[in-house]
């Protein structure tokens, strides 16, 4: 059993399962006719709920936070088409996808489940 009660592995599976609801939807991100609202849509029902099942149980650390925001980063500058080498600040891509950082989210979740 570990420290945090299984939440790294929990994260750790979590982040497989979203990964494999992404690669699905690749003709979706790459398709020029769809646009970035519809798409930032189907990312957040499809990938970031998977990602996010079951979150109000785990007990978050700083780490666990930033793997779970770099993957979600991740995700957001591929659908936007940016690449590595295209500097955006993670604010900016948040604005402009109008998404919150995870932390905030994870907390409006854990309160809406107590």
């Amino acid at each position: 059993m570990s420290v945090n009660g299984g939440t790294e592995e929990d994260v750790a599976s979590r982040i497989k399962k979203a990964n494999g609801v992404f690669v699905q939807l690749y003709p979706v991100w790459r398709n020029h006719n769809t646009s970035k609202t519809v798409k930032i849509q189907i990312f957040t029902t499809n990938v970031k709920s998977v990602l996010l099942y079951a979150c109000e149980t785990w007990k978050t650390t700083n780490q666990i936070t930033r793997r779970l925001q770099t993957y979600i980063n991740k995700c957001l500058r591929q659908i936007m088409n940016k690449k590595w080498t295209d500097k955006i600040r993670n604010q900016k891509l948040w604005r402009i996808t109008k998404q919150k950082p995870i932390e905030i989210q994870t907390k409006r979740r854990k309160r809406n489940w107590i």
